[in-house]
Formats: structure tokens, C-alpha cells, sequence
């Protein structure tokens, strides 16, 4: 009989965080000399841009 939990354990990733959560948010910005942004937040700003921009080139 085929062990399936064994299985899905050997294809299980080592560490299920990024390197930013296993650093630090701040420690990895500092390295690369970036900021970093939830893709989430980072969606919201882009909308919000474009929003504005839209906006801009009406009234223009």
C-alpha cells in the first residue's frame, strides 16, 4: 500500500515564508536599497494612480 502522506511530505517546501518574512521587511529593504510593498497595497496605489491620471487628462 502507497503511502500518500508520505508522499505529499516530500514535495512539502522546506520554509513556507519568503526571505523578506524569514529576514525582515526592514533588513531586506536596507540590503537592497528598496521599499517593499504588499501586492495588495501595491494594487491599490496603481488603481488610485491611474484614477488620478484619468481624472488629469479630462479636464485638460
Amino acid at each position: 500500500m502507497f503511502n500518500t502522506k508520505a508522499f505529499k511530505k516530500f514535495f512539502k517546501r522546506k520554509y513556507p515564508y519568503s526571505p523578506v518574512a524569514i529576514l525582515g521587511r526592514k533588513t531586506v529593504e536596507r540590503i537592497l536599497g528598496a521599499d517593499i510593498v504588499k501586492l495588495k497595497k501595491l494594487e491599490e496605489k496603481q488603481k488610485k494612480d491611474r484614477d488620478e491620471q484619468s481624472t488629469k487628462n479630462e479636464h485638460d
